[in-house]
């Protein structure tokens, strides 16, 4: 109990120190406050904690990535209108864009104050891959959801499957990269498919429960409460 709480202690600091980093007077009077992923946040914590890494260096790993990881979202919600009307980008999509490069140059700051260049090329590799992943989905309108769903998993866990190859902490990261993709279902819609959501997502959570179920009771305890947060959060949602 006392090893939860102080975790969890820790991962509010990191919270708040994000949410430092990213208040922008000028941005945030034009674009909506860019959301923290608490479930990123989570696993980035839980792989670093796990590295003999000293604890600056894991503390500013963990903010940057995750800088990076709202400078993407905010790229991915801008609106791609414009381009088929031929029409020129709005004054908030220009902000949003500006928001997002802001965001991302951050993460070469921190990481640069204390000399980790190696974990800036680490994640400026990720960002390229993940940028080509996402010019991918665009030719996937004829492929399977099965096809669709593995290009999103990759997009929305690449920054964490990096680090923790990186810190050859990645023996979970089958796991982590599942319930990643949960999150990432509920979060969006699929109405380019057959399936309805819910049937999607209740495969997705059959299948992750199962590989949960091989784990280590150790493991077990590390995930299925997570797993079941995030289902509860989504059944409360919609009950409302």
């Amino acid at each position: 109990m006392i090893i939860l709480l102080a975790m969890e202690r820790e991962i509010q600091q990191l919270r708040l120190q994000i949410e430092e980093k990213i208040q922008h007077s000028f941005l945030l009077r034009y674009i909506h406050k860019p959301e923290i992923d608490e479930y990123k946040l989570y696993f980035l914590h839980y792989i670093l904690n796990k590295t003999v890494l000293a604890p600056n260096v894991k503390e500013q790993l963990i903010i940057s990535t995750m800088l990076v990881q709202i400078a993407l979202d905010i790229h991915e919600k801008i609106p791609d209108d414009f381009e088929d009307s031929g029409t020129s980008i709005g004054v908030d999509s220009q902000l949003s864009v500006l928001a997002g490069d802001y965001y991302s140059g951050l993460y070469y700051s921190l990481l640069a104050d204390i000399e980790e260049r190696e974990y800036i090329t680490l994640l400026a590799t990720a960002i390229k891959q993940i940028n080509e992943l996402k010019m991918n989905l665009y030719y996937l309108e004829n492929e399977s959801l099965e096809v669709y769903l593995e290009t999103r998993k990759q997009i929305h866990s690449l920054l964490i499957k990096y680090i923790a190859d990186k810190t050859q902490v990645n023996q979970d990261i089958h796991v982590i990269e599942e319930i990643l993709l949960i999150n990432e279902i509920i979060n969006n819609s699929y109405h380019s498919f057959d399936q309805d959501k819910q049937s999607i997502l209740e495969k997705q959570v059959n299948k992750t429960k199962g590989m949960i179920d091989k784990l280590s009771e150790r493991q077990k305890q590390d995930f299925t409460p997570l797993l079941d947060s995030i289902i509860y959060q989504h059944t409360s949602s919609e009950m409302e």
